[in-house]
């Protein structure tokens, strides 16, 4: 029966030859949307929660903070495992699931658990959920520098990294968020900016004003609110109070309270509003010199070859402030294009030797090209497979290839196919 199917499937040469050059092409056009990257990403499906702890110590963390968390997350749907970190300024509870679970409804679990737990929390600790990325999502670096024989360049390096950091988060990092397959913008280095109301003590004693007096006032400065509308002569105007602050000078002249002589007692009179920065927890430097660190991360599943050389395009056609110069230490597309450029060769290499070896040994260059074919052809059914099931081009998946056994089959079929017709 076999025998009979190929023999009649040989005689239909234009079915077969419509069959393969239509599998060639879908094999190809699948192969053009394969996500690509250098080494295949093994992360399991997990959803990391951080919680900013402000002052407290670690242990206060690990009690007040992190077994909370830890204790909602208890009875998830899918989940295998859950292991945390507490250290000074940071709690992370990291929730591992099972390989079948979606990511993003293992998220809107976490999420909606979360809802739950920061009630119990201490005030000022922010809980918030990590980007959809992986321990191999880093896929862009560039750091930031001030361009020699500037002003910046002679500030001193307080003032220097404080500028730096605000052109990072407040206008390179908004901008590479939008790029599509960009999960995060991590910036780290330099001084983020604050402004810092330095109170003194004598003088809010002398005036009787209380901090929580102070407090109150400033917790509401800056913002807006609606006045609602006045209708006349059929003509309706709109209220609005515009309270938004340009200029840190003017929180100085908030009044607190009005003593009992009628003069208005203002922040400036109890205190000194200036510019200053955050408290940093770390740095980062290049070439022995501090700087400011910007990192790329990939959203899981995305092309890394893609989104980094974005990255870079976009981050080169920024108009960047004239004193600020972007450097690039880390790009992922450089390895994968070395990954892609090794795998081709060998690929070229292999085709070539079994190509040539078949030819010596058959004698025939037809019957050598037609074994040859099922290298090309059986990597490119692989790509549809690799499509369907989101298995990502990389050196693991494609540099594994063994010609050998892909051209084994062949070589049979050929070998009795010629010692057929030489009968």
């Amino acid at each position: 029966m076999l025998n009979k199917f190929f023999s009649q499937l040989f005689q239909q040469r234009k079915l077969v030859t419509f069959l393969f050059v239509a599998v060639f092409s879908l094999g190809a056009y699948f192969a053009t949307k394969l996500s690509i990257d250098a080494v295949p990403d093994i992360t399991g499906v997990q959803v990391v929660v951080n919680a900013k702890t402000g002052a407290l110590d670690p242990q206060q963390i690990e009690s007040a903070v992190t077994y909370q968390i830890e204790t909602e997350m208890a009875g998830i749907d899918g989940l295998k495992e859950v292991r945390s970190i507490s250290k000074y300024g940071l709690s992370q509870v990291t929730m591992v699931f099972k390989d079948d679970v979606d990511l993003y409804r293992a998220r809107q679990q976490v999420s909606e658990r979360l809802q739950n737990v920061t009630t119990t929390l201490p005030d000022n600790v922010n809980v918030a959920m990590g980007p959809v990325t992986t321990g191999l999502g880093e896929v862009f670096m560039y750091v930031l520098s001030a361009e020699p024989g500037s002003d910046l360049s002679r500030k001193n390096k307080h003032e220097r990294l404080t500028y730096l950091r605000t052109v990072q988060d407040y206008f390179i990092r908004p901008r590479l968020k939008m790029i599509e397959g960009v999960a995060d913008v991590d910036s780290n280095g330099g001084f983020k900016k604050e402004v810092h109301v330095n109170f003194y003590p004598r003088k809010m004693a002398r005036y009787g004003v209380t901090l929580r007096q102070v407090i109150s006032e400033l917790e509401t400065s800056g913002s807006n609110f609606g006045g609602g509308y006045i209708q006349k002569d059929r003509k309706q105007v709109i209220v609005r109070m515009n309270n938004q602050l340009t200029d840190h000078r003017k929180i100085s002249e908030f009044p607190i309270k009005v003593n009992a002589l009628g003069n208005i007692i203002r922040v400036k009179d109890i205190a000194e509003v200036r510019i200053e920065s955050a408290q940093r927890l770390g740095a980062a430097t290049f070439n022995s010199n501090e700087t400011v660190l910007g990192t790329g991360l990939m959203r899981t599943g995305a092309n890394s070859q893609a989104v980094a050389q974005e990255l870079e395009k976009t981050l080169k056609e920024m108009n960047l402030p004239p004193m600020v110069r972007a450097e690039i230490v880390y790009n992922r597309s450089y390895l994968v294009n070395a990954t892609v450029a090794t795998i081709t060769r060998n690929l070229a290499e292999g085709a070539m030797l079994v190509i040539l070896v078949l030819f010596l040994l058959i004698g025939n260059y037809r019957a050598a090209i037609l074994v040859a074919l099922a290298i090309p052809a059986s990597m490119l059914i692989a790509a549809i497979g690799m499509h369907y099931f989101n298995i990502s081009a990389n050196l693991m998946s494609l540099g594994a290839l063994d010609f050998g056994l892909l051209v084994d089959g062949s070589v049979v079929l050929i070998a009795d196919y010629i010692s057929r017709l030489s009968v």
